[in-house]
């Protein structure tokens, strides 16, 4: 090798390792750069969805509020309720569903889910389902009764086709449920039993509600489902939010939704959690009894229950109107060991009764339409009695006042009353009914029978009363009823569903026997039903509702 190669050569070295050194040097320089850089902000999206349970009328400005203000909200319908006093009419959802709301189920009659069988349970959530599909809603959000479920009742709700079903009292507030979490995740970790803050209630304030949405966002986001019942400035209907409050909050609302910095949408509970309208499921009603078979369940008051509210398997408390009614058992009874009473005092109208459970088919007997059936109750009273009779409809498994019997005289002992319907209404597959009082007085009554009159058992005719002091003629229109929602019942899951308190809402297109000249006339003031004016009569014909 020449030296000029040599020389060449170590140039050819050097240069390279003076490149490498700046390279190392540019790494070595660019650390501290990189270790100063402000790390990314990660962005925590909230998701909020503005609830409504049960359907009740003063929910109606709540949709205008939401339109004015580019929000939708759910709305959960008790579809055995719709058409009563106090409730939401069948074209009162054609206006949600017009302004971009959400219609979800929230069973037929209203009833703690847990507490029933699982047969009961899915009437109770595919009966609802299928009765708003029918008018052309598509349902995929339930929320339950009383927020109350077990596994049982969420596989009944999931078999009905529901893609989410809501409870309630998860999720911190300002006012419960301190170290609870935020917000529910989205996907939820378990989409029949989505985790919920404590409903609104009267003494929640603008900044409470502004709380559910702020915290979440500040913590680690999620899904926020609000849930209101009534929109009045009533403090009597708590769980009530004032008007002004709620307007106030929605426009709050759309505002700070408005600005992409808080990562916030609104959304219906069905488009927040996202998955497709499943099929209809139809859940049908039992088969009628058979022939000479008693229909109704625990008809002598052997079985008690601690989930009816009325300490009775199968059996409610009913009445209306202006009067205290004490409802209890005695023992013995006319057979076994119990027999129930009532008491009526202060009477000024309505009645008080024992009733079979309103319900889609466990305890309210099926009936047959065109049929006739026997009904007997044996009785002791110290003053006049009458069977009150309603009728389960057909197609959505709410319940209405059919017609009343005539009067059935005092009995110092133990006197069956027995009384033959007219042929059952077409449209109608459910009874339920029973003696009651509307004067002050006190009923014992036991041994409880409807039979389809095709194969009835024979009368015990030495302890039989088979008709009122006078002849009477009763009406035989059908009305329609509902229990009256207060706020005990909401919060405490105490007798909504058992008591038949809000009457009538009028006359269904029902053909009716015209009432004679002893009937009552008309339907009751929609708050709360009073009984008509009696008439001068001694023996007028029905009262009960």
């Amino acid at each position: 090798m020449t030296r000029d190669q040599s020389v060449n050569r170590l140039t050819v070295i050097l240069a390279v390792l003076a490149a490498v050194a700046i390279i190392v040097t540019g790494l070595l320089g660019a650390a501290p750069a990189h270790a100063a850089t402000t790390p990314k902000t990660v962005t925590k999206p909230v998701t909020v969805s503005l609830t409504f349970d049960d359907g009740n009328a003063d929910q109606m400005p709540a949709v205008q509020i939401l339109q004015q203000n580019g929000l939708t909200g759910t709305f959960y319908i008790i579809t055995g309720y719709l058409g009563a006093p106090g409730y939401m009419q069948q074209s009162d959802l054609a206006t949600l569903a017009a302004a971009g709301d959400e219609i979800g189920g929230h069973s037929v009659t209203h009833p703690d889910m847990s507490a029933l069988s699982q047969a009961e349970a899915e009437r109770q959530a595919c009966q609802s389902r299928a009765t708003l599909s029918s008018w052309g809603y598509s349902v995929r959000s339930f929320a339950y009764p009383f927020a109350e479920s077990t596994k049982k009742t969420r596989d009944a709700v999931r078999a009905c086709g529901y893609t989410s079903a809501r409870g309630l009292d998860d999720v911190q507030t300002a006012y419960d449920c301190t170290g609870c979490a935020t917000a529910e995740t989205l996907p939820p970790k378990n989409a029949m039993l989505t985790r919920a803050p404590s409903q609104v209630e009267a003494n929640w304030t603008l900044a409470g509600l502004q709380q559910q949405v702020t915290q979440a966002k500040t913590d680690k986001g999620g899904w926020v489902q609000l849930t209101f019942h009534h929109l009045s400035d009533d403090a009597a209907l708590d769980p009530t939010i004032s008007p002004a409050l709620f307007a106030q909050f929605a426009q709050w609302l759309a505002a700070y939704s408005a600005d992409p910095a808080n990562a916030t949408t609104v959304k219906t509970v069905g488009d927040a959690v996202g998955t497709p309208v499943q099929p209809v499921v139809q859940s049908p009603v039992p088969a009628p009894a058979a022939p000479g078979v008693n229909a109704v369940q625990n008809p002598s008051f052997q079985t008690t229950s601690t989930t009816s509210p009325s300490g009775q398997k199968c059996w409610q408390y009913g009445g209306y109107g202006s009067n205290t009614a004490a409802f209890s058992t005695v023992t013995p009874g006319r057979t076994g060991t119990r027999a129930t009473s009532l008491t009526v005092s202060n009477a000024v109208d309505g009645d008080a009764k024992w009733l079979p459970t309103f319900d889609l088919g466990e305890c309210a007997p099926t009936v047959v339409a065109g049929h006739t059936y026997s009904l007997r109750e044996y009785y002791t009273a110290d003053t006049v009695t009458q069977f009150t009779v309603y009728l389960r409809d057909a197609d959505t498994g709410s319940w209405h006042y059919w017609t009343a019997s005539p009067w059935y005289a005092s009995a110092a002992t133990w006197t069956q009353a027995v009384w033959t319907t007219d042929q059952i209404p077409a449209g109608f597959d459910g009874i339920s009914f029973g003696l009651n009082l509307f004067t002050n007085g006190t009923l014992t009554t036991d041994d409880v029978a409807a039979y389809d009159t095709v194969g009835a058992p024979p009368l015990a005719t030495s302890t039989t009363t088979n008709s009122a002091p006078t002849s009477t003629t009763t009406r035989s229109s059908v009305s329609r009823i509902a229990p009256a929602v207060d706020a005990l019942t909401v919060r405490s899951r105490a007798v909504l569903g058992q008591l038949d308190t809000s009457g009538m809402a009028g006359q269904l297109d029902v053909p009716s026997t015209p009432a004679g000249p002893e009937s009552p006339a008309g339907p009751a003031s929609p708050a709360r039903p009073a009984s008509p004016a009696r008439p001068a009569s001694p023996l007028p014909g029905p009262i009960g509702r």
